[in-house]
C-alpha cells in the first residue's frame, strides 16, 4: 500500500496552527504543557468518484501502479461492461482498461506487483490462470495480463489458498493456508524469488494460517496477522512480527488479540500497528510504548480491511456500526489514528452485506473493494475511489 500525505488548503492549515496555539496556552496556564496531540486533518470525500463498477460476489484485493491503473482481484464475472473472470484493471480515468483480459477459474484473494511494477503475482483459490494449470499462485504480465510462464510455484494442500502477498526487493512473501509450496512441504509461510518463483530457504514457520502481512518502512520487519499462535516456537497469538532476513521474531509480544487477526495496517513512520480480528475489535498499538494496545473500538461485526491517510485510520468490513455510536457506520468508518475516536466520515454504503473487503491508499486517494452496490443513493457495484475533499 502507498501511503502518500496530501496537501491541507492553507485555510485549513491556519484553522490547525489556531487551534494547537490555543491549546498550548491552555497546557501553560494549567501547569500541564506536553507533547502536542497531533492535528486534525479531512478525509477523503464521502461520495465515490464517478469510475467503473464490477459485476458478480466481490472485489477482494487492489494494487495501484505507478501507471495510475488500478488493479482489482476478487470473485466477479465483469468490470465496466467488459467481461472479466476475477481480475481487471481500472484506468486512472476511471474507465475500464480494454486491453488487460487475465482470467482465472476461482476467486482471487490477494495480489502483489514487482519491483518494478512490471509484473503481477496473484493469490487465491484457482487452478487456472488464462487457460494454463497454475494452482493458487501465479504471474502475470502488469499491462497485458497475459501468464509469465517459466514463472511457477503451485500450494498444496487440503484448502491450499494463498490470502497474502508481498514484495521484498527480490523476494516474494506469500501466506495462506496452503502445506506446500513450489513441490517442497512449507506451511503458511514461505519466501520465494520473484524472478524465477524457485523457494528460498527460509527457516520461519507458524502453526497457522496468514491472513495478512505488511513490511514495515525499516524494509527489516514482518508483520504478520491471522490464526496461528506461535512463530518459530514462541509465543505469538494471532499476531507478531518477524526478522524478514532470518525468520526470528522479534522481542515485541502484543496482548490483546484473542481472536484470529483479519487485516493489519502499518504506519508510514513504523510507530503504529493496527489489527483487527474476529471478536470485531479494532486496535492500535504503539510498539515502542506498550504491548498493550493504546486504544480499541468495537463494531457489531468484523473488520476486513485498514488503510491509513494522514491522522485517519479507514475501517471496511461486514459491520453496520462502531458500538460506542448511534450513527450508522454500514461497511465503512474511519478514526482517529492515535485515538481510535470516530470521525464524521461516512459513505452509507449499501449490499447484499458482503460488506468491505479491501482499502487501499494511493496519493490523495482511497480505493475500496467488496461486495457493496451502492453509497446513498448512487450505485457504485464493488470498486469504489474516494478522492481527497478540495
Amino acid at each position: 500500500m502507498a501511503v502518500v500525505a496530501v496537501d491541507s488548503l492553507s485555510f485549513r492549515a491556519r484553522v490547525r496552527s489556531c487551534a494547537l496555539a490555543a491549546a498550548l496556552l491552555a497546557a501553560l496556564v494549567s501547569g500541564t504543557a506536553g507533547p502536542a496531540a497531533p492535528a486534525a486533518a479531512a478525509d477523503v470525500s464521502p461520495t465515490p468518484a464517478a469510475t467503473v463498477g464490477a459485476t458478480g460476489k466481490a472485489v477482494y484485493d487492489i494494487v495501484v501502479l505507478p501507471s495510475g491503473r488500478t488493479i482489482l482481484g476478487g470473485d466477479f464475472t465483469a468490470l465496466g461492461g467488459f467481461a472479466r473472470a476475477n481480475l481487471g484493471a481500472v484506468l486512472a480515468s476511471g474507465a475500464a482498461d480494454r486491453t488487460f483480459t487475465p482470467r482465472t477459474d476461482g476467486p482471487v484473494h490477494a495480489i502483489a506487483a514487482s519491483a518494478d511494477g512490471s509484473t503481477l503475482f496473484i493469490g487465491g483459490r484457482f487452478t487456472e490462470v488464462n487457460g494454463e494449470p497454475r494452482h493458487n499462485l501465479a504471474a502475470i504480465d502488469a499491462r497485458t495480463g497475459a501468464l509469465v510462464t517459466d514463472w511457477r510455484a503451485d500450494t498444496t494442500g487440503g484448502v491450499p489458498t494463498v490470502t497474502a502477498l508481498a514484495v521484498h526487493g527480490d523476494d516474494l512473501l506469500v501466506g495462506g493456508r496452503f502445506s506446500g509450496i513450489d513441490g517442497s512441504s512449507k506451511e503458511k509461510l514461505a519466501k520465494l524469488d520473484a524472478t524465477t518463483g524457485d523457494l528460498v530457504a527460509w527457516n520461519t514457520w507458524v502453526n497457522g494460517a496468514v491472513l495478512d502481512m505488511k513490511i514495515g518502512p525499516d524494509g527489516t520487519t514482518l508483520w504478520v496477522g491471522g490464526e496461528f499462535k506461535r512463530i518459530r516456537g514462541v509465543d505469538r497469538p494471532y499476531f507478531g512480527a518477524m526478522d524478514i532476513a532470518s525468520g526470528e521474531p522479534t522481542g515485541y509480544a502484543p496482548n490483546g488479540n484473542s481472536s484470529r487477526v483479519l487485516a493489519l495496517a502499518v504506519s508510514a513512520d513504523g510507530r503504529w500497528v493496527y489489527t483487527t480480528n474476529n471478536g470485531n475489535r479494532t486496535r492500535g498499538y504503539k510498539p515502542e510504548v506498550s504491548p498493550d494496545a493504546r486504544w480499541v473500538r468495537r463494531a457489531d461485526g468484523n473488520t476486513q480491511a485498514l488503510a491509513i491517510w494522514r491522522n485517519s485510520l479507514y475501517l471496511g468490513g461486514h459491520f453496520s456500526r462502531l458500538t460506542d455510536t448511534r450513527t450508522s457506520r454500514p461497511f465503512f468508518a474511519a478514526v482517529n489514528r492515535f485515538d481510535g475516536k470516530n470521525k464524521r466520515w461516512n459513505p452509507k454504503a449499501r449490499g447484499a452485506n458482503r460488506g468491505c473487503w479491501a482499502l487501499v491508499v494511493e496519493g490523495n486517494r482511497l480505493h475500496a473493494g467488496g461486495g457493496f452496490t451502492h453509497f446513498k443513493k448512487r450505485s457504485q457495484r464493488l470498486y469504489a475511489r474516494f478522492d481527497a475533499r478540495s
